[in-house]
């Protein structure tokens, strides 16, 4: 849902490429234990997850709700620029 509502937002999609996001998508078809590993300590128990990472490594991420919208979505991302992104 998210996917088709927010990264085929054009705004969002502007500004991804404005900050140079890189995004990352994770499969885990083969149940890889760094997956389920990360999935534990976001305490979700399965994919998708979207989080929004700074580009300061000492800055905390931002853990999207698992339902959200292009607003919310350029909200975190501003969020991420103020906290050294």
């Amino acid at each position: 849902m998210n996917e088709s509502r927010v990264f085929s937002n054009k705004k969002v999609l502007d500004r991804l490429k404005e900050l140079n996001v890189l995004l990352i998508k994770a499969d885990n078809t083969d149940r890889l234990q760094t997956i389920d590993d990360d999935l534990k300590r976001y305490g979700r128990a399965s994919l998708p997850v979207n989080i929004i990472a700074p580009a300061d490594p000492e800055a905390p991420v931002i853990l999207m709700p698992e339902v959200f919208g292009p607003a919310d979505a350029l909200e975190a991302l501003e969020q991420a620029v103020a906290a050294g992104g």
